[in-house]
Order: C-alpha cells, then sequence, then structure tokens
C-alpha cells in the first residue's frame, strides 16, 4: 500500500508541474517591518515563503512586496540580523494582503555555530555563525515526538535513550549538563545530570528551537561547552482578535494519542495573551519481535502567557507546569549476576515471555513534576536597549524501585520511591543591547541563579545542596568591511555551593562547600566569497565546575539500572573549542560544512568497571566518576540540491572522533558516525491540495568499533543499521478552514537494532516500525 502511494506521487507531482493552470489568480503580499522596542523601519529584512522558495527584503524604508502568489495561505517566515526570527501564517485566498511585522531584539551569540534542519534558508552574511532555526511546517511535521526524538532530525545531534520512553540530545558528542537548554530565555534546571532524566519540556509549546553547538560560555554561563539547546515560543499575537489551533496525533507501535490546543488574542490597546493544554498517552513499545514490557508513558502540560506595553515597557509573563509518568523497562532491573549474565548472553528478553500490550505503568518508573514561572521586561534608553527576567522553578522528580523498599518492608511495591529529589531554582539575568554605530555594537549583561536539591527519601545518590552561582560578561561585533565581521567577549563566573553528601567509608553525612570560579572568552570572524560563497571561524573557551552527582553520587540509578559512584577528587573541566565552517547558497543548491575540535582537559565522565555491584534491591553494573583530558573531532556536512521546480535532493554526515588523551586511545561513550539521504517531491498546488509532498529518507548508523580499552562491556557494540522513513502532507480546506493533514512511517522494513547511545542496548532491539498521523486545525483570526 504505500508502496502504491509513493509511486502515485512520483507521476502525479510532476504531471501537475508541467500542467499549472494559467487561470490560477495572482496575489501580492506587502507590509512593513519595524522594531518591536523602537518603532524603527528596519531595512534589509528577509521576508521568505518556504514553500515556494521565494522572497524579498525590505527596503530603506522597511517596505516590501513580493507578487505572483498563489490564492491560498502561505507560511512566511522573517528574519534579520540581532532580531528573533518571526513566522506568520497570511490567508491570500480572498485578495491581496499587507501585513504589519514588529521584530524583537535577541541577543548576537559569539562563540559556536548554530544548526537546524534546514540549513539552505540562511543567508550565508546573517552570522559569524550558521543562525538558522526548525520552526514552522518543519517543526509541526513533528509534533507529538520529545524533544530529543526531534532534534535528532537536526544533523550532528544524535540522542542518549533509556528505552523508549526517554531521550536526552546529544550535541557533538556531549550532553546532559554540557548541553544547556533555554526555554524562552530561563535556563531548564531539573536534574539534568541523569542520563536518562528527559528535559521536561511540552513538545508542542515551541514555535521555534535552535542548536548551538560548541562552547557557550560567553553568553550562557558555565557549563555550555557542548552546546546550547534554545527553545522559543511563536510571539504573542500583535492584531487585534482571537484564534486558537488543535493539534492531534496518533502513533501506532505504543498506541500513543497526543492532543494540544492553544488559544489566543490582543486588543488593540497592547495587550496579548495566550493558553495552551498539552496531553500524550502511550502503551508499551514493541520491538520487531517483543513488546517492551513496561514501557507506557503518560504526560500532561499546560502554560498561560500574557503580555502588555505600559508606560514604555514591554512586559512578559508566564507560568507553566509540565507532569509525566513513565515506566522502566523491566527487563533491565535483575535479581542476581546470574540472571544479568543470561539476558546479555541472550542478547534479549526469553522467548518463552510473551508480554501482552498494556498502557499499565508499574515500577520501576519515574513520576516527574516541573513549574516555571518568568517574568520578562523590555525597554529603551539612550544607552541602548535593555531586557531583564526573572524566573522561579521547581522540579520534583521520584523514581521507583522494582522491589520493596528496603527501609520498608511492609510497603507495598511502588508506593514509596526510593529516589525523592526537589530542586527550587531562581534566575535574573539583564542585559544591554548597545549600539555606537551601524558598523559597531554589541551586548553587556550580568546573570544570577540559586538553588536548593532536597532528598525527601532513603538512599544517597545525590545529597541535599545549595549553590548560587552568578557572572557578567561582554561581548562586541564590528562590521569591518562589507565582506568582513569580526567577533570577540568575555565572561566571568563564579560558583558557590554547599553540600551535605553521604560518606561510604564513615558512614555518615557529612558538611562540604566548595568555590569555582573562571573565565569564558571568544573571537569569531565570517567574510563572504562572492553572491554565494562564505566562510567563518570560532575560537572559544569555557569551563564547567563538577556535577554534584559527579562528585557524591553512591546508590541505585534506577532509571539507567546502574550503581554510580562519584569522587570528590574532581576539578573543573577547560574547554578549547575550534571551529570553522564553509556555506553555499544559490537558487540551485545549499550546503555546509562544519569542522570542529574541542579539546576538554580534565574531562568528567561515568566509566563502567568489571564486576556488578549486588544490593538488596538486586545486581546493578557498577559506574564510577573518573577524569581525563579528551580531544573530540568532527565534521557535520549537509548539502540540498534542487533540480526542478518539484524535486529536492538532500545528504547529510555526521562524523566524530573522540580520544583519550591520558589513556591513548578512544574516549568512552561517544556517537556512531552517521549519514542520510532523503528525496522530497512538492508542489504549491495539486487539484484541491495545497503544498503536497511526499518525501523518503535513508539514514546510515556506522558499528561503532572506537571503545575505550579500560571500559568494560559487557556485550560488544551493536551493529550498524539502515533505517528508512517515508513522510506525506498536505493542507485542505474544508468549509473555509485549513487542515493540515500529515502521514509518516518510520523504520518502514521494522529493522532489528540498537544504537550505542542507548542505556537498555543488552536488553532490548529499539521500536520498530511506526506509523504516524498528524491533523492540525487551525481557527479564529490568529491562530494561524
Amino acid at each position: 500500500m504505500v508502496r502504491r502511494v509513493l509511486l502515485a506521487c512520483v507521476w502525479l507531482l510532476p504531471a501537475a508541474a508541467s500542467a499549472q493552470s494559467t487561470g490560477t489568480p495572482s496575489r501580492l503580499l506587502q507590509g512593513i517591518v519595524t522594531d518591536a522596542q523602537t518603532r524603527d523601519v528596519l531595512p534589509g529584512v528577509s521576508v521568505f515563503v518556504p514553500a515556494l522558495d521565494r522572497g524579498a527584503a525590505t527596503d530603506l524604508g522597511g517596505h516590501f512586496h513580493i507578487s505572483g502568489l498563489p490564492a491560498d495561505t502561505l507560511t512566511v517566515r522573517i528574519t534579520s540580523v540581532g532580531f528573533e526570527p518571526l513566522v506568520r501564517r497570511v490567508d491570500l485566498r480572498e485578495g491581496n494582503v499587507s501585513i504589519d511585522v514588529r521584530l524583537r531584539g535577541a541577543t548576537l551569540g559569539l562563540t559556536s555555530v548554530d544548526v537546524t534542519a534546514d540549513a539552505s534558508r540562511q543567508r550565508l552574511t546573517e552570522d559569524v555563525r550558521a543562525v538558522s532555526t526548525l520552526d514552522g511546517d518543519e517543526l509541526e511535521a513533528l509534533r507529538g515526538s520529545s524533544l530529543g526524538e526531534t532534534l535528532a532530525e537536526i544533523n550532528g545531534v544524535s540522542t542518549l535513550s533509556s528505552g523508549p520512553t526517554v531521550a536526552k540530545p546529544v550535541v557533538r558528542g556531549l550532553h546532559s549538563e554540557r548541553v544547556l537548554i533555554l526555554d524562552n530565555g530561563v535556563q531548564q534546571e531539573g536534574q539534568q545530570w541523569g542520563g536518562e532524566h528527559a528535559p521536561e519540556i511540552d513538545p508542542f509549546a515551541p514555535g521555534e528551537i535552535e542548536v548551538v553547538k560548541g562552547a557557550a560560555g560567553v553568553e550562557y554561563g558555565a557549563g555550555a561547552i557542548g552546546g546550547v539547546i534554545r527553545l522559543q515560543d511563536r510571539p504573542l499575537p500583535d492584531a487585534p482578535g482571537v484564534g486558537g489551533r488543535l493539534s492531534t496525533q496518533a502513533f501506532t507501535n505504543s498506541g500513543q494519542g497526543a492532543a494540544s490546543l492553544f488559544l489566543e488574542g490582543a486588543d488593540s490597546g497592547g495587550l496579548a495573551w495566550r493558553v495552551r493544554g498539552s496531553v500524550r498517552r502511550a502503551g508499551d513499545a514493541r520491538t520487531p519481535d517483543f513488546v517492551v514490557r513496561n514501557s507506557a508513558f503518560a504526560e500532561a502540560s499546560g502554560e498561560a502567557v500574557l503580555g502588555v506595553q505600559l508606560g514604555g515597557i514591554d512586559w512578559e509573563a508566564r507560568a507553566r507546569r509540565f507532569a509525566t509518568e513513565l515506566g522502566i523497562y523491566k527487563g533491565s532491573h535483575f535479581g542476581n549476576q546470574r540472571n544479568l549474565e543470561e539476558i546479555i548472553a541472550r542478547g534479549g528478553p526469553d522467548p518463552d515471555w510473551n508480554y501482552e500490550f498494556s498502557y499499565e505503568i508499574e515500577a520501576p518508573k519515574q513520576v516527574v513534576t516541573h513549574d516555571v514561572g518568568s517574568l520578562r521586561a523590555g525597554w529603551r534608553t539612550g544607552l541602548g536597549e535593555w531586557t531583564a527576567q526573572a524566573g522561579v522553578q521547581r522540579n520534583h522528580r521520584q523514581e521507583f524501585d522494582a522491589h520493596r523498599p528496603y527501609s520498608d518492608s511492609l510497603a507495598a511495591l511502588g508506593e514509596r520511591p526510593s529516589f525523592d529529589l526537589t530542586l527550587y531554582t531562581g534566575t535574573f539575568d539583564t542585559r544591554l543591547r548597545h549600539r555606537q554605530s551601524d558598523r559597531l555594537f554589541g551586548t553587556v549583561g550580568v546573570s544570577w541563579l540559586n538553588q536548593v536539591n532536597s532528598n525527601g527519601a532513603s538512599g544517597y545518590l545525590i545529597p541535599n545542596f545549595s549553590a548560587v552561582t552568578g557572572g557578567l560578561f561582554a561581548h562586541q561585533t564590528w562590521l569591518a568591511t562589507d565582506r568582513l565581521s569580526l567577533e570577540a567577549g568575555t565572561r566571568l563566573d563564579a560558583r558557590w555551593q554547599r553540600a551535605r553528601p553521604y560518606n561510604p567509608a564513615l558512614r555518615e553525612i557529612e558538611v562540604e562547600a566548595r568555590t569555582y570560579g573562571s573565565l569564558s572568552g571568544t573571537l569569531g570572524a565570517l567574510y563572504t566569497l562572492g553572491s554565494a560563497w562564505s566562510v567563518s571561524g570560532n575560537l572559544g573557551t569555557a569551563w564547567r565546575p563538577p556535577g554534584i552527582n559527579e562528585l557524591y553520587a553512591f546508590g541505585v540509578h534506577h532509571g539507567t539500572a546502574r550503581f554510580e559512584r562519584g569522587s570528590t577528587d574532581l576539578v573543573p573541566e577547560r574547554s578549547l573549542d575550534a571551529s570553522a565552517t564553509l556555506r553555499h547558497e544559490s537558487a540551485l543548491a545549499s550546503a555546509e560544512v562544519n569542522a570542529y575540535a574541542n579539546r576538554i582537559a580534565d574531562y568528567i565522565y561515568f566509566l563502567e568497571t568489571e564486576g556488578p555491584t549486588i544490593t538488596i534491591r538486586g545486581t546493578f553494573p557498577t559506574f564510577d566518576a573518573v577524569q581525563d583530558d579528551a580531544l573530540l573531532r568532527g565534521l557535520d556536512a549537509t548539502a540540498e540540491v534542487r533540480p526542478l521546480s518539484w524535486l529536492t535532493l538532500g545528504g547529510s554526515a555526521s562524523l566524530l572522533r573522540a580520544d583519550n588523551l591520558d589513556r591513548d586511545g578512544p574516549l568512552y561513550g561517544v556517537p556512531s558516525d552517521r549519514f542520510g539521504a532523503r528525496l522530497r517531491l512538492h508542489r504549491e498546488r495539486l487539484g484541491p491540495l495545497a503544498a503536497p509532498f511526499a518525501e523518503v529518507e535513508v539514514r546510515h548508523t556506522t558499528r561503532q568499533d572506537r571503545i575505550q580499552p579500560e571500559a568494560y562491556l559487557p556485550a560488544p557494540p551493536p551493529d550498524a543499521y539502515t533505517l528508512t522513513g517515508l513522510r506525506f502532507g498536505t493542507e485542505v480546506t474544508v468549509n473555509g478552514t485549513p487542515l493540515r493533514l500529515a502521514l509518516g512511517i518510520d523504520n518502514l522494513f521494522d529493522v532489528r537494532y540498537r544504537d550505542i547511545l542507548s542505556r537498555f542496548r543488552y536488553f532490548i532491539d529499539e521500536p520498530g516500525r511506526n506509523v504516524t498521523f498528524r491533523v492540525t486545525v487551525p481557527f479564529g483570526s490568529v491562530g494561524t
């Protein structure tokens, strides 16, 4: 059936391209773009229609016009250097349209490379980095998947998984506390140190996602050695009216259903608002051969946003809650050493274990809630544009053992958590965007973070602690010539922390205070080579203090089914990151090649040691926190060719070589090389269908043969594997309402495979074929 549908698309779309009706009405889109803070007009702004691969730039008066557009509903993307990108839906079915666009100022970055799933849309001179976003229709096609699964669509980003329910992003081989997440300007602070602690983010909420690769310490402070993931909601509406959007998804593999509804509105007095609610519910996932027992999950989230302009100040207040309960594969927990050895030798569950599909969630499991509140203000003075943002967060994480708690033998299974942490975080950031001239501008800022962590259960995996972190930074951009731009910046951070860890030797709780502080810095340059090529380079240094878990962990980590032991001898990491990027952009093709090298002194990681730890709760592999010098070198490349108006061909490659300089061999725990190719057929219109497309994508992951000699692996690394996916989509209008429909098939051929970054690769295969169906219904005047 799938083959017939794809063949039909192959034949019909080219035919439609050569049979375009001459009677189709032509529309005009025009408007003006201004600075949201100053109301000044903005020349040179890019106004682009992705579906048609057409656009225009604003003139000196901030005006633009694009003629010859179809009488249809289109997505328009507006971008400019130093401003947040904006996506608008415009309805041209009734006639020509004029829009008034206001762009918000964004902090210019320095030290790294931003990469997204559509690098071909980037302007060569937009930044020293390749600034791009995953947004609009691209992001809409991935709604309902987790943040980690969504980011895996980006070349050079992989995922660290703990069974089917947990996936977190890995950027350039680094993850967890080395990759910061900013949610609408607030640094996400949960128990992100855990390899199976997925980001507590509603996958329906972001209007755009940016991935910043490389050391980003100047902008974001200590810890951003691997990169930064920036999540930004769609802007609040600026035109009077009320609207919204309903998104629904269905997944066959786990029986998952997902839905999200948001309503938003604005009045003529400068008041705007939005409310959103989302739910996801899934049962047990399936490999090609087995049901993955106890891999169901339930998730719900809600958000409210209010924006208003008072006294020349733009205010925006946000409040959101994320809550999830998810099961951990039961086969990853064992009663003794013999059970562990048997399942590893067998390569999977006992064939006689015929688990039935279920939506029930049992222990072992995780229950997590995350609450965030923030207040942001922006105003302009004679010095420049000021922004200030304060945030508060509460992260409550509970993990339930597969066995009865040893401290309460009468407790029912799964009723009392064996791991219960509550983390409170307060943040404050303020920054000034100043401009000395059209060619010289920059940003200075101050940030503050305060944390208190409470351990509310028995066990000593993570102790009680408190911490305060403060920083100040400055960076400057100089447009030296029409072809050359230069950037530089520096930052000073300090961290004070006090912890109450358990000393296993003395069998008592101790009090320990530590202080850390250091500088980060960056230099960058971009040079354009004619109208279609540019080259850029970055050199940055950043640092990261040891995490609380790396210093003091001592106990069973149930989500990853392992026993972890920290070390109080650890010292801060120091990263020196260098990268170079070559870009091409023309009507026929787009390409980007980024080469990088990141040397990390005193790199901290958990190394699996020979011999498991036997506890009253079972037998678990043992991991010790160790520290070595490391060098990570890699290459990320993407290319896209558009030989015909209805055909797009694409390819990608991501290669990484990581070495342990102290142990003279490969580094432990890095992703395999990955390659991809895709073919996309698309049309502006096909009969009653607007913007139909069909796409086939093939991804190949190599076997990771570069294994650190000292690492004890109970089983050999997984074999290489190749996955094929299909996607179809279009938009139809029913009673005047546009419906966006999308069908996707992942792992089309139901391939059995395991990934080197899966914590459960010893126990179970990855999920098999999965068919997804998505329907999105916008309504009202501003919900599109």
